[in-house]
């Protein structure tokens, strides 16, 4: 067999191959004596078509067929051989499969192209300072205390007959909103409040109930507030049946020492809100590094134009609109909620499936250009790190993620990560804040730049 690989354009080669008849006639002999065997046609007996009648009634398609198997047979050896990485299956271009003559195809098949990285070095890198707003500080400390708020039971207060703000029922739910049916166990209704709810608009249904209702069965019906609703369910009413369970009080504790001490990590709350602004600032700073290294990229990708293969964003793209779906499907929505469908979400991420696709080709080419490569210790060491994280055994979840493909994963994102702590370290780093938007200088009477801010 001779076989030649050309690069036809960047992202495409064509094999042209040739297999000699001696190699070829004896596959074509036992097909057409098979067929023999098993054609049925009228005025012949089974197993007695003559030969010259057999080749013209289906010759043609059994040659067809042998030359079908003889591409994929020797595409991937021939591949092997010029060492070449195929995207995509072959396209059979031209084939030709007649009796004493040797077999022949030319297919074309997309490869990767070939990218020679210049000017990866000394790029300026502009990477703002790490901020912290006092706002974010209070948000966290709102959220720690949230989670040691308290339900404790209803206090002595002579006159109170009715629930309140702050008040928490535990309910079980019956019935139908529209034509679905709606049905939970201990749901918890915190009066006064609209996040996390059941089903919007239930808790403001329950602000009314008499504490002495607790233990009873109660009717209620409303319509919940469009704007908190999916789209399909507005304007419908819930008809619902209520166990009334219990009602508690919600205590929230207050920002003092004493509430720092509670959370476990300070002694009081100044150094709780320290602790808080430190572990923010560090938060916000790895966002600006990954903001600046997506401004490094930006500019390698300027300075290295190529195209990537078709099939190669393709994939990307298919593989982003599958695990958008998958994420939707955890919340029980579809794409159509969003008011998409797959076609259409297809297209508004294609620009960025090519970015991260041309990114991904780029880097690799420095990497190998660097050679920059992780070995097994990193990849352990990572794991290492993970387990610790997640409270897990290290050689089983090492296991778990070769069979599902997941080490390979965690091995080329520790490279990726390599490469771009090289890039950085060889950029030319400023520190500098976001240019402000465009027409807030002039309120201000400050000069705008108007200059591209290229990293």
């Amino acid at each position: 067999m001779e076989s030649s690989i050309e690069r036809i354009s960047p992202v495409e080669c064509r094999v042209k191959v040739e297999i000699p008849w001696s190699d070829v006639s004896g596959r074509l002999t036992d097909k057409m004596r098979d067929l023999r065997r098993r054609a049925r046609l009228p005025g012949f007996r089974a197993g007695k078509v003559p030969p010259q009648v057999l080749e013209k009634r289906f010759g043609k398609g059994v040659r067809e067929e042998l030359a079908g198997e003889l591409v994929q047979e020797t595409f991937q050896t021939v591949i092997t051989e010029h060492e070449a990485q195929p995207l995509t299956q072959p396209v059979v271009e031209e084939s030709s499969l007649e009796k004493e003559q040797p077999f022949r195809y030319q297919a074309r098949f997309e490869v990767r192209p070939e990218i020679e990285p210049k000017d990866y070095t000394g790029v300026e890198v502009r990477r703002r300072p790490a901020v912290v707003e006092d706002s974010q500080v209070d948000a966290q400390l709102e959220e720690r205390r949230k989670k040691l708020i308290e339900l404790r039971p209803l206090p002595e207060e002579p006159g109170r007959e009715k629930t309140q703000a702050g008040d928490v029922w535990t309910v079980d739910v019956e019935g139908t909103l529209g034509e679905q049916r709606v049905s939970r166990k201990d749901v918890r209704a915190d009066i006064g409040e609209t996040e996390g709810e059941f089903l919007p608009g239930l808790n403001a249904a329950l602000e009314n109930l008499e504490l002495s209702e607790v233990g009873s069965i109660k009717q209620i019906s409303f319509t919940p507030p469009e704007d908190r609703i999916r789209a399909e369910l507005r304007g419908q009413e819930a008809k619902l049946e209520l166990g009334l369970r219990e009602v508690r009080v919600k205590y929230v504790p207050e920002l003092d020492d004493e509430f720092a001490k509670d959370t476990g990590d300070a002694e009081t709350l100044d150094e709780l809100k320290a602790k808080i602004a430190e572990d923010l600032r560090k938060a916000d700073a790895e966002t600006a590094e990954r903001e600046a290294r997506r401004r490094l990229l930006e500019s390698l990708l300027e300075a290295n134009e190529f195209e990537p293969a078709p099939s190669m964003v393709a994939r990307e793209v298919s593989a982003q609109v599958e695990q958008t779906k998958r994420q939707l499907a955890q919340q029980g929505m579809r794409l159509e909620h969003m008011g998409t469908n797959d076609q259409q979400y297809a297209a508004r991420i294609r620009p960025e499936a090519l970015f991260n696709v041309k990114a991904f080709l780029l880097l690799d080419a420095i990497g190998k250009k660097e050679n920059i490569e992780v070995s097994d210790e990193d990849v352990q060491a990572r794991l290492v790190e993970m387990a610790e994280e997640s409270g897990q055994n290290v050689d089983r979840m090492k296991a778990s993620m070769e069979k599902s493909g997941q080490l390979l994963m965690i091995q080329a994102g520790l490279r990726e990560e390599r490469i771009f702590d090289f890039l950085m370290e060889k950029a030319v780093v400023t520190e500098a804040p976001d240019p402000e938007p465009e027409g807030h200088d002039h309120e201000h009477g400050h000069e705008h730049d108007h200059s591209h801010d290229h990293g």
